[in-house]
């Protein structure tokens, strides 16, 4: 194996004549690794690397053999590189076929920490690198894209591996996939970005000139939570053949900037009504309009001249190709055996061995489902099951040929052969679009694919269908083949062939000019998800006719394998293709495909109704083409039939970012209201960016593993840790009994929580104990062997409507303004309704990750963390230890995405490592991997909301009822202050002078729910705009008319009595609506749904209005140190942390403006308690305007110090001037502050204070087109206008508006956590739990940032953005539930109906009722046990 990286590159073009220094691993004889040694990201860190690796790397033959690497002093150039070794270090290991690739990149002497993990199960594409392999059968090197965290170090032996790191540096040079990305505003947290990088860096290597479509086949493995996406396919726009088409390209004389500036120049404000904003700058005279975030002239051009080269000694040395390898552990054997005869002699020998090729599936189920794996043979170098052979009935397919290969051969195919032969190889193209992402099908093979045996495998059906034919052959008894049909699959997960046996080939039949065939799927998510439901679709016709001579059909996720239907097939044998075949299909089918309404997945009544939906697809598909070749017999399709048949299709986004530019005369120095640059951008590029889990291991550090609840509600009888403590390498196991009773309490506000449970536990996923062990892997191991025996408890509260039956609930909070009864009695009509929000996963990308360094004197401690919320690790550590806060300290570089979610419930994990740490006096980290997250940190509440609303036939409010239930889960935490505010801000942007909100923070059996961004607003809001569409219906009126009658104008008053400033509501209302040119296309939208039955549009327009404060008034208040040094750099420091909204970047623009210096000269290095005391939590969009203005306060200070000698020598110069200063002993340093003025907090009880210091506003137009078949969706175009005062970077800000109105529309659509009714999160992983990808972007996202509208009250007249635009994603769910009404009206359904949030597929397709719903009997449970439960 070889990993191959660079510190340096050899460059004609470059003028320092850089070079390359290549460093190689070896592992013993057999396997050989290159790998660069990084520049070091480190050294502005307070320690170094320990002397020795961490061990359990690595074993050959036996375990005293030895993992090492030798550095390389070699220059990299041409052909005829020197490999000589230099230096080695050696170090103990355990066994390659349970070591990751990710874990010797990463954990290993190599620290290449580029590499990120993000799932460890192949989800999220974080930890992508590039494999290279010499194909000695083509004569060329040919380049993938794995991810690390699946791949065996033992499996890439022989091959190159290539890092982010191995591309380009900030040290040297950026590679120009690094550039892009970052210089094209495409990073924000940046912990995903490496992943990108390389899933691109790879395609430019396989194809230097991509397509768009190629683009994003590769990026479909690749997950993003903060930027949105755009960016990123914008920045890389730029390399494909598609260039700047679709608008958005960053050219200074885009023709985007002349037809919008016309038209932008000309909208806002006409038509709102006179003084309602006449005290905001008039929008219309603004006609300086920008759109250039950056200019794409400036990158550098792509050269695939000048990429590393292939090692030479992998193509000159075939042996690493050829040989056997035997590698055996004290658990697992891992072997590659060179012959067929060997493989067949070794499953003789080992019958229960796994054949491995991808580790995709193994991988999985060693890490989450604890099987054990005693054998694993690697059939990759065999060439009877690596084969590819064209025969003349079709392909056979060796059974270790990856899917990419496959994808290959068969594209070919398509290509060259007569379309009716294909037909199945144009389905299982099709499916392989869906199949994965990218890196998962470089690896996973089609063997595996059917030795598994998944339920909901998507190529097992279409294999069924299409009649493959399997060879499998044993030592024993020979050769034979194997039809895959009913009798294939036996039972879960288990089929036809015999342990001793070897799947050697599959071969997959050509098509007939008398067959169809078709393969259909649906899953939560578009690209890279698992089926709900997915089919494989055959028929044959007699001969000039349209009578079926054979029907095949096979479905997965009906059942617990793959199945057939015989019944239908039988039964439809030999009828006549026509309306009485598909009615007596539907039927038949379901009572082929029966499921308990207890079936594991749940979505029951869901997946019947799919099942007969995809057989009425491939009936109308069939039917067209026949309509082709019987014209007489068969009626042609409809256009609205044929719109059901079409598959989706790839359409690259395009889109448009509006601001305002810089006034005329703002010096060129001057950054404020610029496009900078996030100032990590290139170092979260190259892999440099450092992260708690980066940083390098003390000498001595240990690592942690939490020990957690099983059950939701029970009493602990016992904790038995003896098995745990047994294990070599385990130092210690931490839990009630190591810390007195009074510091085993914790909360952020109320102290209700337990930091090790002691007598009982209150939900699943709730801390009990902390393992301490030598590695992470033996504390991960040791803490599943901590045995607890509980005795469970009633009742087990799970779901909100548990909660309201037995009245669980915190102290309820009220908001009352005027007369309630009173304005119902005024009212001329009253509706009433309910809806339920789901809750949400916060996924950042970096999970939760802390280190503990003891001091070494005075029981102090040094917590590393990846908080939002330093100065509370720090109280809480300070107070568990019994020491006083200026003995901790509490550092965060930057953070992996936060939301909310690293506020307070970091505390449940720093607090303990540093108990640990204490005891230990031993430095101990803890980075929790995705499972353990999602398990233990909570997430967005769930909500019930229940409302009743009186108003006047012209559609007036009068009066607003609401009470909403939010489930808070097993501890108060941030949950009152999350019901409070959304009972604040649930009133949208309507007014009503009789309001009663009521707030009931529900207590269940749930791992405690926490903040989340917006606070909780996004549920109310949903909730409130479904009331205003009701009602709308009820009226028969437009809902845009009785939006605009209800709708708040400056000066009005909210429901808690604060008066409205400066409100441009309505300017943002007004100019989205142009901009997207509102009413044509709503009218477009109602002419498609005339003519279209079976796919519906919808196009919905939704204002915003959200207030900026924190509600507790201490909470509002910043601090700021700003050191200057004598050669006139400057290191800032405030109490904010950087989570990826571009909180330093802002900061060093607010500095250099007040400064007046070059945003080079400013460094923030990170946040600490020991600069910046008592600071308040990163959270509630406050941080740039509290702390840009303490900042601010600091630098004028400074100014002011350095006044007499910028008067004495005005051409001195700031480096002068500083050094005159310093040399007449003025203080260089200086301390700001600010507390927001002008507001007083707010007091429930009594309805009065000033909560915001201010509010924004936005609107939205979002329209979206649903399959009414499958439920599945898209967002055709969405338009934003955002008032962001006066930006201070529209670049920073528009990636704001973009990430959070992404996270929201993952929240309304697609992100659904599900529980058991016994409160256990069976969403746990981005394998089953499903954020927005690159394919659920709106084709067309079009972003405009309020020109004319400066907000007097924060820094620089801006505002704030991190939170507000997440709430316009409700226009995607209002979008369609619009469209599924007109599905609902067509088919005679009432168009009034309740839709809860998500809308998923499920709810989608179900609520389109049709005569195919109606077939399906409803799920009712019989005494069972549901599947999952609506928590």
């Amino acid at each position: 194996m070889a990993m191959v990286g660079r510190d340096t590159i050899t460059d004609p073009k470059a003028a320092d004549g850089t070079r390359t220094l290549l460093y190689s691993v070896r592992l013993t004889q057999e396997t050989h690794v290159y790998a660069n040694l990084p520049c070091s990201p480190y050294a502005n860190l307070p320690f170094h690397p320990h002397a020795h690796p961490e061990p359990d790397l690595y074993a050959h033959n036996s375990p005293s053999q030895h993992l090492s690497w030798c550095p390389k002093s070699t220059l990299l150039g041409s052909a005829g590189t020197d490999l000589s070794s230099a230096q080695r270090w050696t170090v103990a290991g355990t066994t390659p076929a349970l070591t990751s690739l990710a874990r010797i990149v990463f954990y290993s002497t190599v620290r290449l920490c580029g590499t990120k993990s993000g799932c460890g199960e192949g989800g999220c594409g974080a930890c992508t690198v590039m494999v290279s392999r010499y194909d000695r059968r083509r004569d060329e090197v040919r380049h993938y894209s794995i991810v690390a965290c699946l791949a065996p170090v033992a499996a890439v032996h022989g091959m190159a591996v290539t890092t982010v790191e191995g591309i380009g540096s900030t040290q040297t040079r950026l590679h120009a996939v690094q550039e892009r990305i970052a210089r094209a505003h495409g990073s924000q947290c940046g912990f995903c970005t490496p992943g990108i990088v390389m899933s691109m860096y790879t395609l430019l290597r396989n194809h230097p000139k991509p397509s768009m479509e190629q683009l994003d086949e590769y990026f479909t493995g690749n997950l993003c939570r903060c930027t949105g996406y755009r960016p990123i396919l914008e920045g890389y726009r730029g390399f494909t053949t598609d260039g700047s088409a679709g608008g958005g390209c960053g050219r200074k004389d885009c023709c985007k900037l002349r037809t919008q500036g016309c038209q932008e120049g000309t909208t806002s404000n006409e038509a709102s009504n006179g003084t309602s904003n006449g005290d905001v700058s008039d929008g219309s005279r603004v006609t300086d309009i920008s759109h250039v975030l950056y200019d794409a002239e400036d990158f550098q051009p792509y050269d695939s001249s000048q990429e590393l080269i292939f090692p030479p000694e992998l193509k000159t040395r075939d042996e690493w190709d050829s040989q056997y390898l035997e590698f055996k552990g004290d658990r697992v054997s891992y072997l590659r055996p060179v012959s067929l005869a060997q493989l067949l002699d070794l499953k003789a020998e080992h019958p229960e061995a796994q054949v491995v090729a991808g580790n995709t599936e193994v991988g999985i189920d060693v890490k989450f489902k604890n099987k054990s794996y005693p054998v694993l043979l690697n059939p990759a170098i065999i060439p009877e099951v690596t084969a590819v052979k064209v025969t003349q009935t079709g392909v056979t397919f060796g059974s270790s040929v990856t899917l990419s290969d496959i994808e290959e051969t068969l594209r070919e195919q398509v290509n060259t052969k007569p379309e009716y032969r294909t037909r199945v190889f144009s389905a299982i193209l099709e499916m392989l679009r869906w199949f994965g992402g990218k890196q998962i099908r470089n690896v996973a093979t089609l063997g595996g694919n059917i030795m598994t045996s998944s339920p909901i495998s998507d190529l097992n059906p279409l294999l069924a269908a299409a009649g493959a034919r399997l060879t499998v052959q044993s030592k024993a008894k020979g050769e034979r083949e194997v039809a895959m049909d009913q009798s294939f699959f036996t039972a879960y997960r288990q089929n036809a062939i015999r342990p001793e046996e070897v799947l050697m080939a599959v071969h997959i039949p050509y098509t007939e000019q008398n067959e169809y065939f078709l393969g259909y799927k649906q899953a939560r998510r578009r690209d890279d998800d698992i089926a709900i439901v997915n089919a494989g679709m055959r028929v044959a016709f007699r001969p000039d006719s349209i009578a079926v001579e054979q029907l095949r059909l096979a479905f997965g996720g009906m059942a617990p394998t793959t199945v057939m239907a015989p019944a239908t097939m039988e039964e439809l044998e030999g009828r006549c293709w026509d309306s009485s075949l598909l009615e007596a299909g539907t039927s038949l089918l379901l009572q082929d495909l029966p499921l308990s309404a207890s079936a594991p997945g749940g979505m029951v009544e869901y997946r019947r109704a799919l099942a007969i939906s995809f057989f009425f697809k491939f009936y109308l598909s069939v039917r067209g083409r026949l309509s082709e070749q019987f014209p007489s017999l068969v009626d042609p399709l409809t256009e609205a039939e044929q719109k059901a048949t079409k598959v989706h299709r790839y359409i690259p986004p395009k889109g448009t970012q509006l601001f305002q530019s810089v006034p005329p005369g703002q010096p060129s120095l001057d950054p404020i209201g610029r496009p900078i640059t996030h100032a990590s951008a290139f170092k979260h590029a190259t892999g440099e960016a450092v992260y708690v889990d980066d940083m390098p291991h003390f000498e001595d550090e240990l690592q942690a593993a939490p020990v957690v609840s099983s059950r939701a509600h029970a009493r602990i009888l016992s904790i038995d840790e003896e098995a745990a403590l047994s294990m070599e390498g385990v130092e210690g196991f931490f839990c009630w009994k190591d810390l007195p009773e009074e510091r085993n309490r914790i909360g952020p506000i109320t102290a209700d929580e337990e930091l090790f449970a002691s007598k009982k536990v209150t939900c699943v996923g709730q801390l009990i104990g902390l393992v301490v062990a030598k590695d992470r892997a033996t504390a991960q191991r040791a803490a599943k062997a901590v045995r607890i025996q509980y005795e469970d408890i009633k009742p087990c509260i799970i779901t909100i409507q548990d909660a309201i039956k037995e009245q669980s609930w915190w102290t309820p909070l009220t908001i009352k303004k005027g007369d309630i009864e009173e304005g119902f009695r005024s009212s001329q009509h009253i509706l009433e309704g309910e809806m339920h929000v789901g809750g949400q996963e916060h996924f950042y990308l970096e999970t939760h990750s802390h280190l503990a360094v003891p001091k070494g004197e005075d029981g102090g401690m040094e917590v590393f963390s990846s908080t939002q919320n330093p100065s509370g690790t720090q109280r809480h550590v300070a107070e568990a230890l019994g020491v006083p806060s200026n003995l901790v300290t509490c550092r965060v570089k930057r953070l992996g995405g936060g939301f909310g979610g690293k506020e307070t419930r970091v505390n449940m994990l720093s607090v303990p490592i540093a108990i640990a740490a204490a005891s230990l006096k031993r430095p101990v980290r803890i980075s929790l991997d995705r499972e353990e997250d999602m398990l233990m940190t909570g997430g967005r509440h769930p909500f019930l909301g229940r409302w009743k609303i009186g108003f006047t036939d012209k559609g007036i409010f009068k009066s607003i009822q609401m009470d909403l239930y939010s489930n808070g889960g097993c501890s108060l935490d941030l949950t009152g202050a999350v019901t409070g505010y959304a009972m604040l801000n649930h009133d949208s942007v309507y007014r009503c002078e009789n309001r009663k909100v009521t707030g009931y923070p529900c207590k269940t059996n749930l791992p405690s729910n926490t903040a989340f961004r917006a606070f909780g607003s996004p549920q109310a809001i949903i909730i409130t705009e479904y009331m205003v569409s009701r009602v709308a219906e009820f009226l028969n009126m437009d809902p845009d008319e009785v939006r605009l009658k209800n709708m708040y104008v400056t000066g009005d008053e909210t429901h808690y009595k604060q008066t409205l400033e400066k409100c441009t509501v309505r300017r943002c209302w007004d100019e989205v609506l142009s901009q997207a040119d509102y009413p044509a296309r709503r009218e477009m939208a109602k002419k498609f749904n005339s003519s279209n039955k079976y796919t519906k549009r919808g196009i919905v327009a939704l204002p915003l209005k959200f207030g900026i404060g924190f509600t507790e008034l201490f909470l509002n208040q910043a601090g700021a140190l700003v050191l200057v040094y004598t050669d006139g750099s400057v290191l800032l420091s405030h109490g904010g942390t950087e989570m990826g909204q571009g909180l330093h970047t802002k900061m060093i623009q607010v500095a250099s403006r007040a400064l007046k210096i070059p945003v080079t000269r400013i460094y923030v290095d990170e946040t600490s308690t020991d600069k910046v005391p008592n600071a308040s939590s990163t959270a509630a969009s406050l941080s740039s305007d509290l702390y840009g203005m303490a900042v601010l306060n600091a630098c004028n200070t400074i100014m002011q110090r350095l006044e007499p000698y910028m008067a004495a020598n005005p051409k001195g110069g700031w480096d002068g001037w500083v050094k005159a200063a310093y040399f007449d002993r003025v203080s260089l340093s200086a301390t700001g502050f600010y507390k927001t003025p002008g507001i007083s907090g707010y007091n429930f009880e009594k309805n009065e204070g000033r909560p915001f210091n201010y509010y924004c506003f936005g609107a939205a137009v979002t329209e979206v087109e649903v399959d009414c078949l499958t439920g599945d969706h898209s967002v055709l175009r969405t338009d934003i206008v955002m008032d962001v005062g006066d930006s201070l970077n529209p670049a920073i800000d528009i990636g704001q508006v973009e990430g959070a109105f992404m996270q929201g529309l993952g929240l309304y659509t697609l992100e659904e956590l599900r529980y058991s009714p016994e409160g256990v999160l069976l969403t746990r992983g981005p394998g089953t739990y499903k954020i927005p990808g690159f394919q659920d972007i709106p084709r067309e996202f079009n972003v405009s940032l309020l020109r004319g509208a400066p907000n007097p009250r924060a820094v620089f007249s801006s505002k704030a953005v991190g939170e507000p635009p997440l709430l316009l994603a409700t226009s995607v769910f209002y979008a369609i539930k619009q469209a599924v009404a007109s599905a609902r009206a067509d088919q005679g359904f009432d168009p009034v109906f309740r839709l809860d949030s998500p809308a998923t597929a499920e709810r989608i397709r179900m609520a389109c009722q049709d005569s195919l719903t109606q077939k399906v009997e409803p799920a009712v449970l019989d005494n069972e046990r549901p599947w999952s439960v609506t928590v």
